[in-house]
């Protein structure tokens, strides 16, 4: 009954995406203000001194190694990468730290390491040695120390050429300049994908049923209906199908009616189970609507209020809660049809829960189960079940036997795929036949003309004469 795992739709992502486009926008503001004034207001001047050397290759042992002679421009290229790593050992930074320590206590290598940054000018001989910090003079003597130093310890490690100082640093009369706007724009794009990295991650772990597609692509029971989410009403009889309800809701439960009916088609067994995964899905609504449909269409319907425990349909009825109904009909204390129940809908019977049983499960897996749905069907076109949630409860499942099958209702934004996945796997293993899905959702139209243009216009039904 299952499709198959879900997959990711890139389309319903990109939706997902654009519908909270204002949050990444927000992020990407909060991210530009933070970065902006981080940048303006409490990032410190940084001052950059420079020193430049000029590297020279005399020594024709090199040969073998690929240069060519002490003028070889491309020879003092290729051994600036050496110079470098030497200009950073340890032993050059340990050095300088030495000399700076008198007039700048507590300095040491690895900070003065982390305050340089050198490369060769415009591909050539020349090492340009930078070094930043918040303070010029110190930015200076480090730059100063460290070309007095490094040469010498260079050629005892290279064994190869020689280093000449061309320029000395000097104190830079300047703040490094700072970008404000340009840190402001990284802070932008950072804020704006994380934003959508936790959207995507919040879109990948929704296990909800967001809409009628989220359906028909991962379950093999079709869709039989989309019934639009009904507010709040001050009571649960405002819920039921009237000669006032919305053209939509009436249309949608004619659909659903015809589609259920279409599947009974050949069947001798007319009794159906609405349920769902879990509860507060709007399954008794729905059940009850339903068969209001079916009384209008001219079938003798039977509402049967099979939720032994938690009874709902004496409150979309309004009677009482005390009268006899489906459990003393078990049990044989009563017969059935003197617990059924007349409404003012013409063609509407209902079947009340009765008194609550110690074992509503076993009590619905007794051999009478199977008389009285026998002697149901001889008296009603079609029977429909309210009954509790297959993942809650064993209730509908133990009426697998004697019935044509169930309706599962799943509602949006609030049905879980791995409960319904739950509930289509305890159906199957029963072999209950799972006749269709229902959708209870905001959006129960795909097509955009029928949503929009056909539904504008106001049709009503009248009382018959």
């Amino acid at each position: 009954m299952v499709s198959g795992t879900q997959k990711i739709d890139f389309k319903k992502l990109i939706g997902y995406l654009l519908k909270r486009l204002w949050i990444i926008v927000i992020c990407a503001g909060i991210g530009f203000t933070v970065m902006y004034c981080r940048t303006k207001y409490y990032t410190r001047d940084t001052y950059t001194a420079y020193a430049t050397m000029y590297v020279l290759n005399g020594n024709p042992n090199l040969v073998n190694y690929q240069y060519t002679n002490a003028n070889d421009l491309n020879s003092a290229v290729q051994l600036l990468d050496t110079y470098m790593v030497v200009v950073r050992s340890n032993k050059v930074m340990d050095v300088v730290a030495e000399r700076l320590s008198q007039d700048y206590p507590g300095i040491y290598a690895d900070y003065i390491s982390s305050t340089l940054s050198m490369g060769s000018v415009a591909d050539t001989g020349v090492l340009q040695i930078n070094c930043c910090t918040p303070n010029a003079k110190l930015s200076t003597d480090i730059c100063n120390a460290v070309v007095d130093v490094a040469p010498a310890e260079i050629i005892r490690v290279v064994n190869a050429g020689s280093i000449e100082v061309i320029d000395y640093a000097e104190v830079p009369a300047f703040p490094d300049p700072r970008s404000p706007m340009k840190q402001g724009v990284t802070g932008a794009l950072a804020g704006a994908v994380i934003a959508g990295a936790i959207l995507m991650l919040l879109f990948l772990m929704n296990h909800k049923v967001t809409d009628m597609d989220s359906i028909t692509d991962n379950y093999t029971p079709p869709l039989l209906a989309g019934i639009p989410l009904q507010k709040k009403a001050p009571s649960a009889s405002a819920l039921l199908l009237n000669n006032h309800s919305p053209m939509e809701l009436i249309e949608s439960y004619a659909k659903l009616r015809m589609n259920l009916l279409y599947t009974l088609v050949g069947r001798d067994n007319k009794i159906v189970v609405v349920t769902s995964a879990v509860s507060g899905e709007g399954k008794s609504t729905i059940a009850a609507n339903l068969a209001i449909s079916c009384a209008m269409s001219g079938k003798k319907v039977l509402l049967i209020d099979a939720d032994m425990r938690r009874a709902c349909q004496s409150e979309h009825f309004e009677y009482g809660t005390e009268v006899p109904g489906l459990s003393e009909a078990l049990v044989g204390s009563i017969n059935w049809w003197d617990a059924v129940m007349s409404t003012e809908r013409e063609n509407l019977h209902i079947l009340p829960a009765g008194h609550i049983p110690p074992n509503p499960a076993e009590l619905l897996s007794l051999k009478n189960t199977e008389t009285l749905f026998e002697q149901l069907q001889q008296d009603f076109d079609i029977v429909l079940m309210d009954m509790p949630p297959i993942n809650i409860v064993a209730d509908p499942l133990a009426v697998s036997p004697h019935v044509a099958g169930s309706i599962m209702i799943a509602r949006q934004g609030y049905s879980d795929h791995r409960a319904i996945r739950k509930a289509l796997i305890s159906s199957e293993m029963t072999g209950m036949n799972v006749l269709g899905f229902v959708y209870n959702g905001k959006d129960t139209h795909q097509d955009s003309y029928y949503n929009r243009k056909y539904y504008k216009k106001k049709y009503y039904y009248k009382n018959p004469a």
